[in-house]
């Protein structure tokens, strides 16, 4: 319930109007830095930013307390769920798909979740 509540918190906090919103939850694989996944995060966003003339924006939330400080978490604002589906599917049709198998050799993400944010 407390990481319900807190998602919900960091969800609403990034968005400034109404907005679609993906938090993915994932671990570092052994041996592996949230440095790298910060780099290959970076140059995703400018790489799918060149797909659509709206813009995405994307955090990396790092565990600063946690049990388990190999997990952290992504989150990928985009501008509706228009926009959300409009870059899925160029990326299920093979844009960027260096990203995917660079993200992979890094971090396992196992479980992801769309939400409608607004400001209130």
């Amino acid at each position: 319930m407390k990481q319900l509540f807190l998602s919900t918190i960091l969800l609403l906090s990034f968005s400034v109007n109404a907005s679609t919103i993906a938090l993915f939850k994932c671990q570092l694989l052994d041996g592996k830095k949230i440095e790298e996944v910060k780099a290959i995060n970076s140059e995703w966003v400018k790489a799918v930013n060149k797909i659509n003339e709206n813009k995405v924006t994307s955090q990396v939330l790092e565990a600063v307390v946690s049990p388990k400080m190999q997990t952290y978490m992504y989150i990928d604002t985009y501008e509706d769920t228009v926009h959300w589906g409009q870059i899925r599917n160029e990326i299920k049709n093979g844009a960027i798909e260096e990203f995917t198998e660079q993200f992979d050799e890094v971090s396992k993400c196992t479980s992801v979740s769309l939400y409608d944010a607004e400001t209130s």
